[in-house]
């Protein structure tokens, strides 16, 4: 089995700052349980979430090809 590094990120309009942290979990929520469902993830996949102003981003680490 091979495994990748999946980087998906949204490019938005301004974003309100202090909601940046449930803004960028929710994304990183909605990605992990979508490869889960379609059995994606491994038992070392590592999920990071990021957040700016313009942009929310989610790192998959060890995703199935």
């Amino acid at each position: 089995m091979t495994t990748a590094t999946l980087l998906i990120e949204l490019l938005t309009e301004e974003l309100p700052p202090k909601s940046l942290n449930r803004l960028s979990d929710a994304f990183a929520s909605g990605v992990t349980s979508l490869l889960r469902d379609y059995d994606l993830l491994t038992q070392q996949s590592g999920i990071h979430a990021y957040g700016s102003p313009r942009r929310l981003a989610v790192r998959v680490t060890n995703v199935r090809d």
